[in-house]
């Protein structure tokens, strides 16, 4: 078995400045870290001075009508999710392409990089 051990991407994460933008969900992709299982949720930016910048939200993939993934997905749908969807799951890629809202607010990480954080996630048709 070969094992190919690489040094940390010294590529900087791209932060974008805190506010609210116009996002395409591009990316939907289940990972492990520190916390454990995660479902990453990554949306590509457009508009003036952001247009491509990719920015994502993690959660874990225990879905709630409380839980944040049960956020993200309620944010992405513009409604509250059915209790079927509760019961039975959704399928979170068939969402990619969703056009949306994103409230994108700056954060630092453990390593003192500063890093662009998805809060919350809009209906492309909710007024904010």
């Amino acid at each position: 078995m070969v094992m190919l051990l690489k040094p940390k991407s010294s590529e900087k994460a791209v932060a974008v400045s805190d506010g609210t933008y116009s996002a395409t969900l591009t990316k939907v992709s289940q990972f492990e870290n520190a916390y454990g299982e995660r479902i990453g949720f990554e949306f590509t930016l457009s508009g003036k001075g952001v247009d491509g910048a990719t920015v994502m939200r993690s959660t874990s993939p225990v879905l709630s009508a409380k839980g944040k993934l049960g956020e993200v997905l309620s944010g992405l749908l513009g409604r509250d999710l059915t209790g079927k969807e509760l019961n039975s799951g959704i399928d979170v890629e068939k969402l990619v392409g969703t056009e949306c809202k994103v409230l994108v607010l700056q954060s630092k990480g453990k390593n003192g990089a500063i890093y662009s954080n998805v809060e919350r996630i809009f209906h492309q048709g909710t007024l904010l």
